[in-house]
């Protein structure tokens, strides 16, 4: 039900009649074409192009598919060549330097044309951008530059996650950057209370919450979860239980059953950053036991 504020109540009391349908109608009209008070657009009025977006960080977050992520995130900016959040979401996953370069730069030029909560957004990955072009160059990104995109992340995706608490994504870039600057109990804390029903669902808060359980040596409470993951998540070309399962055979120090499932990952998403990375992690671990 629509509420209107006390001066159009007021009105009702008048005798212009017609003044007051004027009016009503005017306020009815502003809600329906203005919704963005309780909810967010991410910078584009483009819906097709916004739901390409969310299927992106579904695939990278949710379901663990990095090539269906960059294929759905190059999508939204098909449809809207202009949303800059949209493109910088393709520099961010994207592993041509040459091409992050190109959009770090136009961005940069642009970045101002942007609303308030895009632009909070926008800034984050700006510097995630700088930060992987310094990596593929061999150059060590300060520890004054890691600070700042640090603090700067929990900043603004924390501003994100309060103001619209339905956001499921940068809500989870959230934790993710709690994790790293307090660690796993206070990002644990801060996903049990933030999360709402529905994103406790989700395949990427019931993953992380189990690599944060797993952290804090609750390895029972991460095998319940996993179990629960491969509920949710039932569709056989999905990586994120693969990958769950990885880090705690891992944790447990069972290295050849966590090279198993890595290694699974990997065969089958050559894009997938994070198993590339245990992948390397656990072949260290087997060559020091050797």
């Amino acid at each position: 039900m629509i509420k209107f504020p006390r001066t159009i109540r007021s009105q009702k009391q008048a005798s212009n009649k017609y003044l007051i349908l004027c009016c009503l109608l005017v306020l009815v009209s502003a809600c329906h074409t203005k919704p963005f008070a309780t909810s967010f657009d991410y910078g584009t009025q483009n819906e097709t192009a916004r739901s390409y977006f969310f299927k992106g960080f579904e695939e990278i977050l949710d379901n663990g598919r990095w090539t269906e992520s960059e294929e759905a995130f190059r999508k939204a900016v098909e449809l809207d060549p202009d949303w800059m959040l949209g493109k910088s979401l393709v520099g961010r996953i994207t592993r041509s330097l040459e091409e992050r370069t190109e959009l770090l730069n136009e961005l940069e030029l642009k970045k101002n044309q942007t609303g308030e909560y895009e632009r909070l957004l926008l800034d984050v990955n700006l510097l995630s951008l700088e930060a992987a072009n310094n990596r593929d160059q061999g150059i060590k990104n300060s520890e004054i530059f890691t600070k700042k995109r640090n603090r700067l992340a929990e900043r603004n995706f924390g501003i994100i996650s309060r103001k619209f608490p339905k956001d499921n994504y940068f809500k989870a870039e959230y934790i993710e950057y709690l994790h790293h600057n307090y660690g796993a109990k206070v990002a644990l804390d801060s996903l049990n209370t933030l999360a709402t029903d529905a994103q406790m669902k989700l395949g990427f808060y019931i993953s992380y919450s189990a690599t944060l359980a797993l952290e804090l040596g609750n390895t029972k409470k991460a095998l319940s979860l996993s179990t629960e993951l491969d509920e949710t998540l039932n569709d056989p070309s999905f990586t994120s239980p693969f990958i769950l399962k990885a880090e705690i055979y891992l944790a447990q120090d069972s290295l050849v059953k966590a090279k198993d499932y890595a290694d699974k990952v990997v065969q089958m998403d050559s894009n997938h950053l994070i198993a590339i990375g245990l992948q390397a992690t656990i072949n260290s671990r087997l060559e020091t036991k050797k």
